[in-house]
């Protein structure tokens, strides 16, 4: 029996370590692992074989996340991007201050940016979109390569720029400026509404100052990228087969400079927004408008709504011009209940939309107010008042009739 318990205990011993001695093996503890700075000298004009990887091997160079030289996807050959504080990219140089405007250039020698990024599996697009990541590195920091091909944004191409050798890109600009579009979605051009580079990085003083918690040199990295596609045109978002071109430049930060750079932001956002508008701007009177309804309840006629919706608009300095009450099916009030079934208020099935002027830029807008009553008890409702305003458009302001 003792011998028994002898090899048993000899067996157990065996088979513990067949399973534990492996698994030590095959998860080391990795040392960390800090990239050099690579020079433009030495960064390769192209990817090797062996970076590149062996079809069908799924050990190679290609499948691992990051490659030891820092290299992100495969670089494009001859790619070079420059900073400059000239929107053309003229005289080029590789350190700025906080309080100075940057531009890039992208070259790329005799390829087309449709070429180079592969932009021809988007199909015969009106408009197409790269990637652009904009890394803030603080200062003794070193710069985490996984996070390249993350958390980034369409970036607006032109048909125009895609034909061209070069694409010249804000990364710090003047905000009247603005000349580079991001989107969360790459098939609608409505959605290319944020400028990127600088600007995209906060909305606050807050974020901001997350960004630069202190003075000192800050190494700016940014990456250009398409996406990778298998032989039939096929998006495979395989990130290591990524087309890249990438720079590094100096950044001196200085927090006299922060409040500067918020308030930039947002001058940046209102000079998009107001070029978004002025492209989609009305210049005839909307095709429905004619098609108004008559409801017939007094609170809706014009002796009673006018007055509401001058009072409502005013307060934010808006001119009432006129309005009209979209055409609708059914009943004019809707009831709204809680989950107890207890109603909350009713509201006037059609939208009322209204064309105003803001003084603010002496534009014409139009934009859709709805009414409500909330509910008093016993079957009643107060008095009606309205909300809004969305679906809000500009028009010419000599189109209004």
């Amino acid at each position: 029996m003792a011998r028994s318990s002898s090899f048993i205990l000899i067996a157990a011993v065996a088979i513990a370590s067949f399973f534990i001695e492996p698994a030590a093996g095959q998860f080391p503890s990795l040392p960390k692992i800090t990239i050099p700075k690579v020079t433009k000298s030495e960064t390769p004009a192209t990817a090797t074989p062996t970076e590149q990887g062996t079809e069908g091997d799924p050990n190679s160079g290609a499948s691992s996340r990051v490659r030891d030289d820092g290299t992100r996807g495969i670089p494009i050959a001859g790619a070079k991007i420059t900073f400059s504080n000239n929107p053309d990219g003229s005289n080029p140089k590789t350190m700025f201050t906080s309080s100075e405007y940057i531009y890039g250039r992208l070259d790329l020698g005799n390829r087309t940016v449709y070429d180079a990024f592969g932009l021809k599996n988007m199909g015969d697009a009106k408009f197409y979109s790269i990637h652009y990541h904009l890394n803030i590195i603080p200062p003794g920091k070193d710069v985490w390569e996984h996070d390249w091909h993350n958390g980034v944004n369409y970036t607006l191409i032109t048909k125009e720029d895609a034909q061209k050798t070069y694409w010249n890109f804000d990364v710090l600009p003047d905000p009247a400026k603005i000349s580079t579009l991001i989107g969360a979605i790459d098939d609608d051009l409505s959605y290319f509404n944020s400028a990127g580079g600088f600007y995209s990085q906060w909305y606050d003083a807050d974020s901001a100052r997350s960004k630069f918690p202190q003075n000192g040199t800050y190494t700016i990295d940014i990456v250009l990228f398409g996406n990778s596609y298998d032989d039939w045109g096929k998006s495979t978002g395989e990130f290591e087969k990524f087309p890249t071109a990438s720079a590094k430049f100096a950044f001196q930060f200085s927090g006299t400079d922060g409040q500067k750079l918020v308030a930039n932001a947002v001058k940046a956002k209102d000079s998009v927004e107001a070029a978004k508008n002025r492209r989609e701007m009305l210049h005839t009177m909307p095709s429905w408008w004619p098609n108004a309804a008559t409801p017939p309840d007094p609170k809706l006629a014009p002796a009673r709504l006018v007055p509401l919706i001058k009072g409502f608009i005013g307060k934010w300095n808006l001119t009432y011009v006129k309005h009209m009450i979209i055409k609708y099916e059914g009943p004019l009030w809707v009831i709204e209940k809680n989950n107890l079934g207890i109603p909350e208020y009713r509201m006037v099935k059609p939208y009322i939309y209204v064309i105003y002027k803001d003084p603010k830029d002496n534009s014409c807008q139009v934009g859709a107010l709805y009414m409500r009553e909330s509910y008093s008890g016993a079957g009643t409702y107060g008095e009606p008042y309205l909300g809004g305003i969305r679906d809000v458009q500009y028009m010419d302001c000599s189109a209004v009739k």
